[in-house]
């Protein structure tokens, strides 16, 4: 997914807990009465069984521990204290995405066949290989930031300004690598989870890391004043979560999200971190840790 699934601005787990309550609710149906169910003297109080009964129909305080545990709102591990605010936002970018991004992302995929599509992917991809290589050194991966600087070579010339991905062909594969997660690696807490106006989901240390980022574009120092106007284009195209282009490539994977989600909100917010989690960790094993990066 475009790093934030879902610039779309909004769980995991509601299946299972729904399987959870149902198999609770069955559990705790009365079963039909036999002819072995006669009442006892322990039923009636009256023998040394009757404390045994009365104390198995209190509340158990570890199962009752347990169980809001397990039917939380909000998961452990995702710190979402701006959590109202949040909500406000999340509700500006749903309706930014029904009257705007969702039609002009639907022309696009009316009007630009898929080949298309994907070519414009991969040049936006390949202009953002400068931010990856600076990151790749900033975390010293020598290795990442040398394939990094042979796919630039080779798709910004023989694959033609990177619309063709000729370096995945002969066995240079991609990655992503941004200044939110040097940050990480570093050893920066991600901060609170924030929702951003259009750019959708994302904490304190991503969002100074975008800022940064930003410099690290070729764009920034070729066209000078320019990229005023050429930045917010290339951010409304392809840009956070909510670019036209990363939108395109998960569309209906989030239309389905939305569609089966209780709570979008909620969903979207699990999805991030799950999606970055991955993106710090999965390629840098030597870095894994059991606490959240």
């Amino acid at each position: 997914m475009a790093r934030r699934i879902g610039g779309r601005a909004g769980g995991g787990g509601s299946g299972r807990r729904s399987l959870l309550v149902l198999l609770a609710g069955l559990c705790l149906l009365p079963l039909p009465a036999t002819a072995d169910d006669a009442p006892t003297a322990a039923e009636d109080g009256d023998g040394p069984g009757a404390g045994t009964a009365a104390s198995e129909s209190e509340p158990d305080p570890l199962f009752d521990d347990l169980f809001d545990e397990e039917f939380v709102e909000q998961p452990t591990g995702y710190p979402d204290p701006l959590e109202e605010t949040n909500r406000g936002v999340f509700a500006f970018n749903q309706q930014v995405n029904k009257w705007i991004l969702d039609p002009i992302t639907e022309a696009y995929r009316w009007a630009v066949p898929k080949p298309g599509r994907d070519a414009i992917y991969r040049f936006f991809t390949n202009l953002g290989s400068t931010k990856t290589l600076v990151n790749d050194v900033l975390q010293l991966e020598w290795k990442d930031a040398s394939v990094t600087t042979a796919r630039l070579v080779i798709n910004t010339s023989v694959g033609i300004a990177g619309f063709f991905d000729v370096a995945e062909k002969v066995g240079l594969e991609g990655h992503e690598s941004d200044f939110g997660q040097t940050l990480a690696l570093a050893g920066t807490p991600s901060g609170p989870y924030v929702m951003l106006p259009v750019l959708g989901p994302s904490n304190v240390r991503d969002g100074v890391g975008t800022v940064v980022d930003g410099f690290f574009q070729p764009t920034y120092y070729i066209l000078g004043p320019s990229n005023l106007i050429i930045g917010p284009t290339e951010i409304l195209l392809y840009g956070g979560g909510s670019g036209i282009s990363a939108l395109d490539r998960h569309y209906l994977e989030l239309k389905a999200l939305e569609d089966s989600s209780i709570d979008f909100y909620a969903a979207m917010r699990s999805g991030y971190y799950q999606d970055r989690v991955g993106e710090i960790w999965s390629r840098r094993p030597e870095h894994r840790t059991h606490e959240e990066p």
